[in-house]
């Protein structure tokens, strides 16, 4: 007879006493696999295996559909990364079990390729070669797993070897890397008609996730991915198609709003403090990494989180604001997640978002910019450029050329501003007939000085091309715009003259200050 075990407290403190007879183990049956049929998409999936082949330090990988004319076969993920040993692809196919991760590692819980895998597939594969050593395989089924109660199958090395030996486009023959297959995949099983049709739009997505979630290590080209349709009854292969990356955050010619990007810090009590980058599209950009694909821009407002650079969440508001609103559309808020906060903003192990506690939103709501400025000023900046109306763009300048001092031309540079391509204006001293000080030769791009009052202006100083810096300065910015080519209408007409009339009355001015 069992003695009965010591309480161990109240527990949550509604009973008192509780007492235990004994302790029985209760293994998970093979049926746990049903779980994994989840809402897991195809390229979220794949996204897990290419973070494996990352952490692999492969500088290629290759996501490969085999079909025939009729149905699609299988989907493979080749890669060049260290490949593995008999004893690393047995752990590598243990469910939950973790390798030693480095410091820098995707990897996190140990599910990654079976779930990510056997959500898609009723086959999983795994082929590879360690540096100078043999070819090892295993495959896992689920029918295979139900039956005989989590056996996995040993491949022979001759199948192994094939596997790997087989033409990977780029990566040709593999001598050193890693070859996952799915057999059976469930989406290609339902699809009877648009093969072609699947095909296309299955890329584009895969495209538009890779290159979104693992945009850093793209950018930086760590690694290459690329995407190709091998029809197995030929061995042809179709054209590769790149994944590019896409940055959700605008570059600094696209920002909405001056100033930001803009760090504001996070201290979140007995936990530690985190930076966060809030940004600012410009309204109605066309950058591919403001549409992210396509669909609402609405819905890609709100917290980014990456984890080791890896993209982990791409928007939601995490209770910070309630829901996603239209005039929210430009603002996206950058959190690389240290990992001493781990515990605190938690990765959900398929990698899809990221869990916050309670208190998240009232210490975002405390944050601070080094200049004061909170949260709340960052998306009332947000809101105030969204409704601005139009898209703001300021009109391209015709580039100061002749005339107009260097070091005026370097500022305007350096200050971003934009110029007309092939076009520049000059200013210069030219002898003509009357008492008018400013002629405009809107064809030529000139503005032409008045000879007769140079000498007055000057006061004596050495005159040259550029003198009187500030005045010719001053006349650029007041005529520019006419010497872009717009059209002199009745007002501009009349602008002009009144321009022209005050600048006489000025120039009499001088003359009296001069004593000429």
């Amino acid at each position: 007879m069992n003695n009965p075990a010591p309480s161990e407290g109240k527990g949550d403190g509604s009973f008192e006493g509780v007492e235990f007879s004994g302790q029985e183990t209760v293994r998970p049956t093979p049926d746990i696999l049903d779980a994994l049929e989840r809402d897991y998409p195809l390229e979220a999936s794949i996204a897990d295996l290419v973070d494996n082949s990352i952490d692999a330090r492969a500088r290629n990988v290759l996501i490969r559909f085999i079909r025939t004319k009729r149905k699609l076969t299988s989907l493979c993920i080749a890669d060049d990364g260290d490949g593995m040993t008999a004893t690393g692809i047995r752990l590598a196919m243990q469910f939950a079990a973790r390798r030693a991760y480095k410091s820098r590692d995707l990897g996190m819980f140990g599910v990654g390729l079976k779930t990510a895998s056997l959500s898609q597939a009723d086959s999983l594969i795994v082929a590879s070669r360690a540096r100078a050593g043999e070819a090892v395989g295993r495959r896992w089924t689920k029918a295979g797993i139900k039956k005989h109660d989590w056996q996995l199958d040993i491949l022979t090395k001759r199948s192994a070897e094939t596997i790997l030996g087989h033409n990977w486009g780029t990566l040709g023959a593999i001598r050193k890397g890693t070859v996952v297959r799915w057999d059976d995949v469930y989406d290609f099983d339902r699809l009877h008609t648009g093969l072609d049709e699947y095909l296309e739009s299955a890329k584009t997505r895969i495209k538009n996730h890779l290159g979104l979630k693992l945009h850093r290590f793209l950018s930086r080209k760590q690694v290459r991915i690329q995407i190709e349709v091998e029809e197995s009854d030929t061995g042809e292969v179709g054209p590769p198609s790149q994944v590019l990356p896409m940055n959700p955050f605008p570059p600094k010619d696209l920002s909405g709003a001056r100033g930001f990007p803009k760090d504001f810090v996070v201290r979140f009590p007995n936990v530690g403090n985190v930076t966060m980058r809030g940004h600012i599209w410009r309204k109605k950009s066309k950058d591919e990494g403001y549409k992210l694909g396509g669909g609402r821009v609405a819905d890609h407002q709100g917290f980014y989180f990456f984890r080791h650079d890896r993209l982990i969440q791409d928007g939601g508001w995490c209770g910070l604001i309630g829901t996603n609103e239209p005039h929210m559309s430009l603002a996206r808020i950058e959190v690389d997640i240290p990992d001493t906060l781990r515990g605190y903003l938690k990765v959900r192990s398929n990698k899809a978002g990221v869990d916050v506690p309670a208190t998240f939103a009232s210490a975002i709501e405390n944050a601070r910019a080094r200049d004061g400025s909170s949260i709340e000023d960052y998306l009332k900046t947000a809101d105030e450029v969204y409704r601005r109306r139009g898209e703001q763009k300021p009109r391209p300048l015709v580039a100061p050329g002749s005339g107009i001092p260097a070091e005026v031309q370097k500022v305007l540079e350096n200050q971003d501003v934009r110029f007309v391509r092939g076009r520049k204006c000059s200013i210069g001293w030219s002898k003509k007939k009357g008492l008018g000080f400013i002629h405009i030769d809107q064809e030529n791009r000139k503005i032409i000085l008045n000879d007769r009052y140079r000498k007055m202006l000057l006061r004596g100083a050495h005159g040259g091309g550029t003198d009187l810096p500030l005045l010719r300065t001053l006349l650029y910015f007041v005529f520019e715009s006419l010497l872009a080519g717009q059209r002199i209408g009745p007002v501009e007409r009349m602008r002009l003259e009144a321009i022209q009339a005050s600048a006489n009355a000025a120039l009499k001015l001088e003359a009296q200050w001069a004593g000429v």
